[in-house]
């Protein structure tokens, strides 16, 4: 009886003892240990006015603009690509698309999900795009994870990555 009360209270001290570890574990916690929070309503409004200035500006080729709210760090992986584009190659891509011809017809994000860690965001979205390029018209379900960093009191693009959804 004895044997197993001590079992029982060694069992409970090291359960309460991993249990504070589990949320760290968990991703709840950052490394620097500063807990993810959800934004405030302010603040993902201000994220998706952005990440869609972001799009919009892109797709227009308003390099002016680009310039401003992608990161000089900026990288980017889009689907089917081994090669990972940074800011240059990424302004290039809007400017190419502009020379065909390139139209945004319809864009939309039916569902985004954004965690907050100080003053980096992380946006996971769903993504349904249609554009025009040399005539043709093509049609996109995709998914989406953007990485925002607040500098200087602006939130700036510093990273991308765009897949199939497949």
């Amino acid at each position: 009886m004895k044997l197993t009360k001590v079992l029982f209270c060694a069992v409970a001290i090291l359960a309460l003892g991993v249990l504070p570890l589990s949320g760290q574990m968990s991703g709840q916690m950052s490394g620097n240990g500063q807990t993810h929070t959800k934004p405030t309503e302010s603040e993902r409004n201000e994220l998706l006015t952005v990440r869609l200035l972001v799009w919009n500006s892109y797709f227009d080729n308003d390099q002016k603009q680009l310039k401003k709210l992608i990161g000089e760090d900026f990288l980017t992986i889009n689907p089917g690509e081994e090669h990972w584009q940074d800011k240059a190659e990424f302004l290039a891509g809007a400017q190419h698309f502009a020379e065909h011809h390139g139209k945004l017809v319809s864009l939309d994000f039916p569902k985004t999900e954004i965690q907050e860690f100080g003053d980096v965001a992380v946006l996971y979205s769903l993504v349904r795009i249609t554009m025009e390029s040399d005539g043709k018209r093509e049609s996109l379900n995709c998914r989406s994870t953007e990485v925002f960093h607040k500098r200087e009191g602006q939130w700036v693009n510093t990273g991308a990555h765009v897949d199939s959804g497949r």
